[in-house]
Parts: C-alpha cells; structure tokens; sequence
C-alpha cells in the first residue's frame, strides 16, 4: 500500500513540475498559432491536468487543477494591469473551474473509459480532451461574468452591459482551437501513459 502511495505521489509531483514550467515559459502553456491563424493562442496547461486526471484519478485530477489555480492567482496578484490578471485575480475564477475540471475528467474516464478496449479509450480520451477545454473556459467565463456583474468591476476595455457576450466573443475563438487541441494531444498522450501507468499499478 506503502509503495502504491508513493506511486501516486510521484506522479503527482511530475505533474505539478509540468504545470509549474508551463506557467512560468509561457510558449509551453499555450500554443502560439498567431503565425498561421492572427490571434489564435490556445492555452494547453488544462491538458496537463486533465492527462494526470486521467492517470492518477478524479481526487488527484481536483488536487491538480486547484493546484494550477493557485498558481495563476499567484502570478496575476504579482504582475497587474491587464484585463486577464483582473479575471484571475478573482480566486473563485482562478481556482474553482480547473479544481472542477480536473475532477470531472478523471471521475468520468474512471467511470466510463477505465478498462475498455484500445478503440474505445481512443475515442474517449479525444472526447475528454475537448470536454476539459469546455470545461475550464466554460467554467471561467461565468464565474468572472458573475465576479464583474457583483463587483461592479470598473476597468478599460470592460464593458458596463452585456458583460457575458463581451466575454464570450473574446475566448471564443481560442476555444474553438483549444477544444481541437484538447482532443488531439490527450488522445496522443493519453495512448502512451495510460498503458504505462496501468502496468506499473496507477489505476485512477
């Protein structure tokens, strides 16, 4: 039991290591497609922990996606003045929806992917993939919708109505790329951990 622990703990530090270096170099949190699509720039640091979800369970997939949040609300009280630091400095906005996130990948994969065929896992995972891009930017855009609305947020550029449709418009077009992101590269790397870990005795 001992040994299966430190496992799961390993894992789980591999993890935040990656979260950590995405976050801190910036070109490998995201993927920067403003050479071929002007503007396109989707974030893949929810990738990292829907994978460790996937791998370590729904508990560790929680811990991993608040873990992230901690770290962005760190880094947007550190470095003000812009519109997507006022979002994230909202902890409700920067933690909640990648704790839920991270939850919800691995409980679902657990419940309905765990033990399945090759074929079957194949489709799942592209299909958490793009779920836990919905997921985190779903999750992100009603929270600050709300956070504005209630604080009645006064910043340039923010609007004073229709604050939602304003946010919509502004991550809608990186979620379309983050969601087809999301299912290719959990579905790649997904293929290759998810046998390694299950051999090794990490089983969600």
């Amino acid at each position: 039991m001992t040994n299966n622990r430190t496992k799961y703990l390993v894992m789980a530090i591999f993890f935040m290591a990656i979260v950590i270096i995405q976050v801190v170099v910036p070109w490998l949190g995201y993927i920067p497609l403003g050479a071929f699509i002007v503007g396109a720039a989707p974030t893949i640091i929810q990738f990292t922990v829907a994978i460790a979800a996937i791998i370590l369970g729904a508990r560790w997939g929680a811990f991993m996606g608040a873990f992230w949040g901690l770290i962005t609300l760190w880094q947007t009280w550190s470095t003000p003045g812009t519109i997507g630091s006022l979002i994230f400095q909202n902890p409700i906005t920067a933690i909640v929806p990648r704790l839920l996130m991270g939850f919800l990948i691995g409980w679902l994969f657990n419940q309905l992917l765990r033990g399945k065929s090759a074929r079957i896992q194949v489709f799942g995972l592209a299909s958490l993939g793009a779920l836990a891009a919905l997921l985190n930017t779903v999750g992100v855009v009603l929270s600050t919708a709300v956070g504005f609305t209630v604080m009645h947020t006064n910043f340039t550029g923010v609007p004073t109505e229709n604050i939602l449709g304003w946010l919509v418009s502004i991550v809608a077009f990186n979620g379309i790329f983050e969601v087809i992101t999301g299912a290719i590269l959990v579905t790649i790397i997904g293929k290759i951990l998810v046998p390694l870990a299950e051999n090794s005795g990490i089983k969600g």
